[in-house]
């Protein structure tokens, strides 16, 4: 049974499946680095082949089948229109990595958020060049501290827990209304999601962003390396890096909420487990 492109995108929108972008990033370099070389369709699909046989095995399979099983049987009372699709679904999950419709899907989804993902980290350091060629030095530091947020992959905070923490920190945003409450929901994310780990890590990532930076965007690089080389605080909240790091982090988190519902099923023709 075949799948139509689009009702297996709205399926996997409906049950909020996803591959997890940390774990799958490594698997998925390649074809990202095939998307942005402008690489022919044969090297995309030869590229997009090996991250699927990467990543799918059967204890994402049993995993999927199990979802796809619960739904529906949900759906054949709630949802009758969508039992086809999910039946088709069902059917093609034993098919072979390598042609499996769904495995497929799964990885051009999630190189399509990583390439979304790389594509703002490269207008952030632009826009933080421009910024800072107009700005007096007495403000570099503050305009660079946001540029943190392009090391959230490097966090490396699962999908599922990141969610969780930004789902109460956007509540408490929303529904408080002073700036000491406001605040305290900031550190509260911080604290949450904080291990000396991350902080190192987010560090390395953010001091390799600064060199490569370098020869494009030297004032932006210069002023990375120079934050990079403050003490770090004990304590998270009083780390500014991490601080706008997981702020940076909620809002992608809510901007790609948005943008799922319309990411595509296969080679772009220009673009996690349960994320």
């Amino acid at each position: 049974m075949s799948i139509d492109d689009d009702a297996l995108g709205e399926l996997l929108d409906e049950l909020e499946i996803g591959l997890e972008l940390n774990s799958a990033g490594p698997a998925i370099e390649p074809l990202l680095a095939a998307l942005i070389s402008a690489a022919p369709q044969a090297e995309l699909h030869e590229a997009a082949v090996a991250a699927v046989t990467a990543l799918w095995d059967s204890d994402l399979q049993q995993d999927l089948r199990s979802e796809l099983e619960d739904f529906r049987a949900h759906a054949v009372c709630d949802n009758a229109g969508l039992v086809p699709t999910i039946d088709g679904t069902l059917a093609r999950l034993a098919a072979p990595a390598a042609e499996n419709p769904v495995a497929h899907a799964l990885v051009w989804r999630a190189a399509t958020k990583l390439m979304r993902r790389a594509n703002r980290n490269h207008e952030r350091v632009a826009e933080l060049e421009r910024a800072l060629e107009r700005a007096p030095q007495t403000r570099h530091r503050r305009l660079t501290l946001p540029i943190a947020a392009a090391a959230s992959l490097a966090a490396d905070i699962g999908d599922e827990e990141a969610a969780t923490a930004v789902a109460a920190y956007a509540f408490s945003v929303a529904t408080r209304a002073s700036r000491k409450q406001r605040d305290r929901a900031t550190a509260d994310l911080a604290r949450t999601l904080a291990t000396e780990e991350r902080r190192r890590t987010v560090r390395a990532s953010l001091a390799e962003l600064a060199e490569l930076s370098a020869e494009e965007f030297p004032l932006a690089s210069f002023a990375l390396a120079e934050l990079l080389a403050e003490p770090v605080p004990d304590d998270p909240v009083k780390d500014e890096i991490w601080v706008n790091l997981v702020i940076g982090l909620a809002h992608e988190q809510l901007a790609d909420a948005v943008a799922d519902t319309t990411v595509p099923l296969s080679a772009p023709r220009a673009s996690p487990r349960r994320r």
